[in-house]
């Protein structure tokens, strides 16, 4: 289960028993084979998990009363007609997705003024019947109401930054934007998650308070580089050109006699000298580890070159925009 954040803007203030406890729930919404019987019983089940709660409920036969096409919502745009025809400040649309005996259930909570997504309950079973699938949707419908309660009492708000910034922010697995971001979230305990290419991830679990606003600024490590410093590939590139000049000696050498001045024993019946420098293969082997490490030495260099440019680029700004405070939690 999850639940997403709240849209930008005036943080609603309304009590269950007044208008921020006005719900409209919405006809089911059924994907898969399942009969006029069965549907009542499920919506009847969802119906009686809202009421759990203090709130004020409009069920789907008088929501479809009020407005013609609520049994199709599923953008903003309808979700605030809907909101709009019965009165009610939250709109809830549930989808019951059904494969042979497997049930997923999915009830989300809209906000009637701007259409966006407030929470989203969801379960699941495997192999069972109708009573069950009623029963994950009792529980869903009873979760989203406490949701309700809470934000009754004033929802609590992130503002979020980080260095770097531009880091994808996700609350609860749902995505919420990217940094710097500010918005209300409904109160409790949430997962946030920041993530930017190139950076290690940051993951926190962190408690929002009615009424609070919690002030988060949080720094982005990078990713160790996996080529070494510019001393390894100095180096690299030195021992890799000598590499390549002794490969190419000894291959040159390969077949040339020991000495120069092959005379006497040293001469064969042909006249050839007897002994001659094998070091072709010698030569094999230091023309490739020298290629290696020269290409090697190449590349750790252009590397940290650029690591260079970048961080000078960030040290040396100019501006309001270069300087900065940052801190950890």
């Amino acid at each position: 289960m999850w639940c997403g954040g709240l849209p930008l803007g005036p943080l609603p203030q309304a009590h269950a028993a007044e208008e921020g406890g006005n719900v409209a729930i919405l006809p089911l919404q059924v994907d898969g084979q399942l009969s006029d019987a069965d549907r009542e019983s499920l919506s009847s089940s969802l119906v009686d998990g809202f009421k759990r709660g203090d709130l004020n409920i409009t069920g789907p036969a008088d929501v479809t009363a009020a407005y013609g096409r609520a049994s199709d919502c599923t953008n903003k745009s309808c979700y605030k007609s809907a909101a709009e025809a019965t009165g009610a400040r939250y709109v809830v649309r549930t989808t019951v997705g059904i494969q042979d005996r497997d049930y997923e259930v999915s009830v989300e909570l809209f906000d009637g003024k701007s259409g966006e997504r407030v929470a989203n309950s969801q379960d699941s079973c495997e192999i069972c019947g109708v009573a069950d699938a009623a029963g994950l949707l009792s529980s869903a419908a009873a979760t989203i109401s406490v949701k309700l309660e809470a934000l009754a009492k004033g929802p609590a708000s992130l503002t979020l930054t980080s260095s770097p910034g531009g880091a994808l922010v996700t609350l609860d697995g749902e995505i919420i934007g990217t940094t710097p971001i500010e918005r209300a979230v409904v109160p409790g305990k949430h997962v946030l998650r920041l993530s930017k290419e190139g950076y290690i991830a940051i993951e926190r679990e962190v408690t929002f308070v009615e009424g609070v606003s919690e002030e988060l600024n949080l720094d982005l490590d990078k990713l160790p580089s996996r080529l070494p410093g510019r001393r390894w590939g100095y180096a690299s590139l030195g021992i890799g050109i000598a590499a390549l000049g002794g490969g190419v000696a000894l291959t040159a050498l390969h077949d040339l006699p020991h000495s120069f001045s092959c005379n006497g024993e040293n001469v064969d019946a042909n006249g050839e000298c007897r002994y001659l420098f094998n070091t072709k293969w010698y030569g094999a082997a230091a023309l490739i580890g020298g290629a290696a490490l020269t290409t090697l030495g190449v590349a750790i260099l252009l590397n940290t070159r650029k690591k260079t440019r970048k961080e000078s680029k960030t040290a040396f700004g100019i501006g309001p925009g270069s300087v900065t405070l940052q801190g950890r939690f």
